[in-house]
């Protein structure tokens, strides 16, 4: 990404990010950063990745913990203390630091069930990680733009955080953060994935409409009264203007919650099927004297769309195709390229091209909408994109594509019809280098 470069030697969190991106790009649903916190807001834990492979069902989850820096014994036991408390069988230690014993190490780590990995030198990482994982195809291209994307991602909960410090009688910031929090770690520590989809849903709930909240407090409204909408202004500058803004925050923060939902009521019905009585047991509360399932509590849209989707034959794959979609497509798709872009969306999520429109629409039938979630901005720009998406994601989806379309990889040479076409992806992509360049 021109002016923009990723580190060629990374370290630290853009050392997780670049273990991250290979496993996301070889086909895994990836989850990162899982907190969990004592009852007075104290750190207890952090997980460095958690990655779930949907090839086949029931999913098959990976513990992956990432070393830039010095390791030993301490950090395997860790490890293994981890999986029993989390009920995962699978772990793996990535490290870039080497020892003189590493095989002895190797050998005690694997009688845990904990893969062992060292790579010291960067250029023989996809060598090394293919072995883990199944998809032997990895490209440059979706390494590089995986990255990309996690470090817009990085940028925005920064600022979010910034901004909470600094605006403490601002509510918007607060409450986006903890939010975010919730979908992102709050619920990863329930193993009864009914409990979890109940649990997003009433944060879900919590939030109604929570970009329009931050929109109207804007511009001086209070947060707390309800909107529909985000206003006029707020919403050109958001997306005619592509300003950087609070907007472009709090509906990456709702995508996500969304996409936590569907990835965790397609784990239910994979887990249901498979027997698994530990993640899918129905749960009860008692309300006004009665035992209610927390089943019966969810909205019966959703429900009867979830039935929908499990209908169809790739259902399963979902989770994965929404990652893609959402963060690397940029929730758009370039009708000059429609055919090429549904082939190479079949490549990285195993969903065949004939099936990417039921996938696409499984987002409408969980999460109904009026007048659906796509807007086609044809003719004058020939794009069909998601409504209230994130731009910066949107400019990580103009970037991929001048990877992926062109030999030159600049956007000028994509082949394009309507006048505002390549006008709209420049746009976007340079707001996505403003997030990238961004300092706290």
């Amino acid at each position: 990404m021109a002016t923009v470069c990723l580190p060629e030697l990374p370290k630290g969190k853009e050392f997780e990010e670049y273990i991250s991106a290979f496993f996301q790009s070889g086909g895994n649903y990836i989850e990162r950063n899982i907190i969990e916190k004592e009852s007075k807001g104290k750190e207890v834990l952090e997980l460095d990745i958690i990655a779930t492979d949907y090839s086949l069902p029931p999913p098959e989850i990976k513990l992956l913990e990432v070393k830039s820096g010095d390791w030993g014994f301490p950090e395997v036991f860790k490890v293994r203390g981890w999986m029993d408390y989390l009920n995962i069988d699978n772990g793996i230690i990535i490290s870039s630091n080497g020892k003189e014993d590493v095989e002895f190490y190797k050998e005690k780590a694997k009688g845990l069930n904990i893969d062992l990995v060292v790579i010291p030198n960067l250029s023989e990482s996809k060598k090394v990680l293919s072995e883990l994982i199944n998809n032997t195809t990895i490209e440059d291209v979706d390494i590089s733009t995986w990255r990309y994307s996690y470090w817009v991602e990085r940028n925005l909960l920064k600022s979010l955080n910034h901004k909470k410090k600094s605006n403490e009688d601002i509510k918007r910031f607060k409450v986006l953060s903890e939010y975010y929090f919730e979908v992102n770690s709050g619920i990863f520590f329930t193993e009864n994935i009914i409990q979890k989809v109940d649990t997003l849903y009433t944060t879900f709930q919590k939030f109604p409409r929570i970009s329009a909240k931050c929109g109207n407090e804007l511009i001086g409204n209070t947060f707390d009264n309800e909107y529909d909408d985000l206003p006029r202004k707020i919403y050109d500058d958001t997306y005619y203007k592509c300003i950087y803004n609070d907007i472009q925050i709090s509906t990456f923060i709702e995508h996500r919650a969304r996409l936590a939902i569907l990835k965790n009521a397609i784990d239910y019905k994979l887990y249901k099927d498979a027997g698994d009585l530990c993640k899918t047991e129905n749960t009860y509360e008692k309300i006004l004297g009665f035992n209610i399932s927390s089943l019966d509590l969810l909205p019966s849209s959703f429900k009867e769309g979830l039935n929908k989707i499990s209908k169809h034959k790739y259902f399963h794959k979902y989770p994965v195709f929404w990652q893609w979609f959402m963060w690397i497509f940029g929730g758009f798709i370039l009708k000059d390229y429609e055919d090429k872009e549904y082939e190479v969306l079949s490549q990285k999520t195993g969903i065949p091209i004939e099936e990417i429109p039921n996938a696409l629409d499984a987002y409408q039938i969980l999460f109904p909408r009026d007048g659906g979630w796509f807007r086609d901005l044809s003719p004058n720009s020939n794009i069909k994109i998601m409504k209230m998406f994130p731009v910066p994601f949107m400019g990580i989806g103009a970037f991929y594509r001048k990877l992926i379309h062109t030999k030159s990889r600049k956007l000028e040479h994509l082949n394009l019809s309507g006048i505002y076409t390549l006008h709209d992806l420049i746009k976007w992509y340079n707001l996505t280098k403003k997030v990238l360049q961004h300092k706290n």
